[in-house]
């Protein structure tokens, strides 16, 4: 324990001084002058990844996160890797050679992204949401030798409902705007809400296409879940609505923060 230097201590010292000639020699130094002891680096941050099928509620999920808990940052590759290419970066320009032909962007493009973020959020103690990346295991190995991914949240929601969801939705193309008449409908049927022109729905939002997208999501992801499994950082939620789901992931994500704040005191 410190102990406070006070006046009576330091009027001691000098009578002491007084008696004995040989300390005034000596400087009269407080404790707070000393030294402190170094001691061990708390960990303060951690990456939290979302996994999840298309249409599963992972961007319901991430705002929730980000509203209960303000100490995450949120990292999305697609969002990073538009900007970098609006902004004309040196990241952004090699990523675009790649776009422009039509191939995926390399995982050390897209590592190189993710860790820009990753040091920033590092030096003020802040946490990362990952979404969009890693999806398959042979990227989550190549990041995990550069950011420990400690905390993997896999939404199990059935294909039928998100089948049923996804085709559901109809877009105003020229707006980008979404309707889905299960819980956010046009005000007329087939008509966008401000400029009354035709809803389309896409291709890839049809039933058998959403099947197929996730029959493939599902034989990609799973070594990556298998992955994170046997680290022992993953757990799973099942459920078909986002509103139901999220009080059991608060849950969980309260306890694995309460362990290292525990820890952190001890």
């Amino acid at each position: 324990m410190i102990q406070l230097v006070t006046p009576a201590r330091i009027l001691g010292t000098s009578l002491l001084r007084r008696r004995n000639p040989l300390l005034t020699a000596l400087p009269i130094r407080s404790l707070a002058s000393l030294p402190a002891r170094e001691e061990e680096p708390q960990q303060c941050s951690h990456s939290l990844l979302i996994l999840g099928k298309p249409g599963g509620g992972k961007g319901t999920i991430s705002e929730k996160i980000l509203r209960d808990f303000p100490q995450f940052r949120h990292v999305s590759t697609g969002d990073e890797l538009r900007q970098h290419v609006r902004n004309g970066t040196e990241l952004g320009m090699e990523a675009k050679k790649y776009m422009d032909e039509g191939c995926l962007v390399p995982d050390n493009v897209m590592i190189k992204m993710v860790m820009g973020d990753a040091v920033e959020a590092v030096k003020v103690c802040q946490s990362l949401l990952l979404d969009g990346f890693p999806r398959t295991m042979e990227q989550a190995v190549a990041l995990d030798k550069n950011l420990d991914v400690d905390l993997v949240i896999h939404l199990c929601i059935p294909n039928e409902t998100i089948i049923k969801r996804i085709s559901d939705r109809w877009i105003h193309p020229a707006s980008g705007r979404i309707y889905s008449y299960s819980y956010k409908p046009p005000k007329v049927k087939g008509q966008d809400d401000e400029t009354g022109e035709p809803l389309v729905q896409r291709e890839d939002d049809k039933p058998e296409s959403v099947l197929k997208r996730l029959q493939k999501f599902e034989d990609a992801t799973a070594p990556l879940v298998k992955y994170y499994e046997d680290k022992g950082v993953l757990q799973k939620f099942k459920g078909t609505m986002s509103d139901v789901i999220y009080p059991e992931v608060k849950g969980w994500l309260d306890d694995q923060l309460a362990e290292d704040d525990a820890s952190a005191t001890v």
